[in-house]
């Protein structure tokens, strides 16, 4: 069975490169050519023509184009995650300084964001040009997470800080050119910056949301109906890819397949700044990671409303239940003896410490789920 995957060079496409290194596409009996692409674009309009079957996507992508924001990517499923968090700010050497003069404040979001605001009025009353933030593409967590910061200092993110795209490895040479004050996107383009003397990175997702859901497989509506065991086995493939990248005794491995030119091509340096402890937080395991949960379509459909960008007048349920397919992870992950969520959505956040999902055989063991300002969403709610 043939299909063209396609993804956006970072560390969170671990479970598309890590399935091709090892032959677990092979192994499902899966011809796989993957396509390697400059930026998040490039993907949704190559999903959008039929070029490519499926692909390594930002998660609110699909709901956005469904909605009419932006060019539409034609039908899509996405029948599992690819993880969790793996995203770092990153602002330049400048900002940081600015940022400074409490260090204290630093070492938590809410603190840096009082400081962010501190900045942003010191800059109009000298009449300064606004602070630049760049993000990967507008319908994205990247996004979503500095608005949420941005606001969180009291400041309007939409008259009190320019925005620009750009992709995620143009990022660095941005900040170092002066074009950019500083920028969100996945790692390891905000570690290259850093290493690279750039920039600083400010804080990762583990600061703003401890299991912060990032990129989805989405899969065109018209290649799963035509290959229904294909979407199975292509599900199987990277669940069994996680597996292998969430052992602590692969990491070393894992570095080295990332950092191969043909796949991420970054340094191995910070490719591994990112995966270590304190780093950006990326999350592959498979049993906590990877579910595609109703919750977080939710969430992201919320933020869109949040920033203006949608009416509330939809049927949101119906939309997340059309493009997230927790049905198909179960089926593919229930014959590779994964525990299976009895529930299709959750409460997003208010988890500071590790807890249990109920989940059958047994329950699942989930790490802390908490946003920084200790909000929580529940659908519904």
């Amino acid at each position: 069975m043939n299909l063209t995957l396609a993804y956006n060079p970072l560390n969170d496409a671990a479970l598309i490169l890590v399935a091709e290194a090892l032959g677990f596409y092979d192994s499902e009996g899966l011809s796989v050519t993957l396509s390697r692409e400059a930026n998040w674009s490039n993907i949704r309009d190559k999903l959008a023509y039929g070029l490519i079957d499926a692909a390594h996507i930002l998660a609110p992508m699909p709901f956005a184009a469904a909605l009419g924001q932006g060019p539409s990517m034609g039908r899509i499923i996405a029948p599992m995650a690819l993880g969790a968090g793996g995203n770092s700010v990153l602002v330049s050497a400048a900002l940081k300084r600015a940022l400074e003069a409490e260090d204290e404040a630093l070492k938590s979001l809410r603190g840096s964001a009082k400081l962010l605001a501190r900045e942003v009025a010191k800059r109009r009353y000298a009449g300064a040009g606004r602070l630049v933030f760049a993000v990967p593409f507008t319908f994205s967590p990247h996004h979503f997470v500095l608005r949420h910061w941005v606001a969180a200092a009291g400041l309007d993110p939409e008259r009190q800080v320019q925005w620009v795209v750009a992709p995620p490895s143009r990022l660095a040479n941005m900040v170092r050119d002066g074009l950019i004050d500083g920028f969100c996107s996945g790692s390891p383009w905000p570690q290259t910056a850093e290493l690279n003397g750039d920039g600083e990175v400010l804080f990762s997702d583990p600061d703003f949301w401890t299991l912060k859901p990032e990129k989805v497989l989405g899969v065109r509506t018209d290649w799963a109906e035509a290959n229904p065991d294909g979407v199975i086995a292509l599900v199987r493939a990277l669940l069994r890819a996680a597996a292998w990248a969430h052992g602590l005794s692969h990491q070393d491995d894992l570095i080295r397949i990332l950092a191969r030119t043909s796949y991420v091509g970054a340094a191995a340096e910070a490719i591994a700044a990112a995966m270590a402890d304190g780093g950006a937080g990326l999350i592959l395991d498979p049993q906590t990671a990877t579910f595609p949960w109703i919750s977080h379509a939710k969430w992201f459909l919320g933020q869109m409303v949040r920033w203006g960008w949608l009416s509330p007048d939809h049927d949101f349920d119906a939309l997340a239940r059309r493009i997230y397919r927790p049905d198909l992870w179960r089926e593919a992950a229930g014959g590779l003896g994964l525990n299976l969520p009895l529930a299709d959505e959750k409460d997003e956040g208010g988890q500071g410490s590790e807890w249990l999902l109920p989940a059958q055989p047994a329950d699942i063991v989930m790490p802390p789920n908490a946003l920084f300002d200790g909000g929580v969403f529940r659908c519904g709610s």
